[in-house]
This record gives structure tokens, C-alpha cells and sequence, in this order.
């Protein structure tokens, strides 16, 4: 299912507001003006696709995301856990991972 410009815009700008930047900060990072980051994010123009490329590494997201690959299998939020968990260090990932495997033991036992 592709997604809508207006959609991809959002994502976007969810990627850039996760990440603590402003609109002329992320601008600046992917050489465009803040009136054209603006344009994308509410869905007005078309984002090229060598521009969201270059997003999606350099934020170090899955392309995916933007496009809405795999929203078949995977719920947004599903997207979202699986790309902050690649952006964790090992030791963060070893304590999300740990937590995930109590939590699911825990639960398992109630539900006997």
C-alpha cells in the first residue's frame, strides 16, 4: 500500500521531532530550505526519492518506514520499536531485550 505525500510527510516529521530538531536543523542537515522541509511535511509537494533516501540513512531509519512497506505485517508502532532498537547501543538493547523476555515469562505464567 503506498503511502500518500501527505502521509510520508507526517512520518517525516516524526522522525525529525523524535530527534529533537527543528525544522531549519534538519533542513540544513538534508541541504534544503526550511520552506521546502515545511512543503513536505504537510504533504504539499512530493518529497524526491533521492532526498528520502538520504533522510532515512542519515536518520538512520528503514526507507520502509517512509513508504509503507511492510504496514501489512507490521503496525506502525511495531515499525517505530524495531527502528529505535536499531539505534540503541548494545548495552540498551540487552536491557530492552531482557525487560521484553520478563515481561513475556510473567505474563505467560498468569495466564496459566
Amino acid at each position: 500500500m503506498a503511502l500518500s505525500d501527505k502521509e510520508i510527510g507526517m512520518r517525516v516529521r516524526n522522525i525529525r521531532r523524535e530527534n529533537g530538531l527543528t525544522q531549519d536543523k534538519f533542513a540544513r542537515k538534508f541541504h534544503m530550505t526550511q520552506q521546502t522541509l515545511s512543503r513536505y511535511e504537510n504533504g504539499k509537494i512530493s518529497i524526491p526519492n533521492g532526498t528520502l533516501e538520504n533522510i532515512a540513512k542519515g536518520m538512520d531509519v528503514l526507507i520502509g518506514y517512509f513508504l509503507g512497506i511492510d504496514s501489512m505485517t507490521f503496525t506502525d508502532d511495531e515499525l517505530r520499536l524495531l527502528e529505535l532498537y536499531r539505534r540503541a547501543d548494545d548495552r540498551v538493547k540487552e536491557y530492552i531485550f531482557e525487560m521484553v523476555r520478563m515481561s513475556a515469562t510473567k505474563l505467560k505464567g498468569k495466564d496459566s
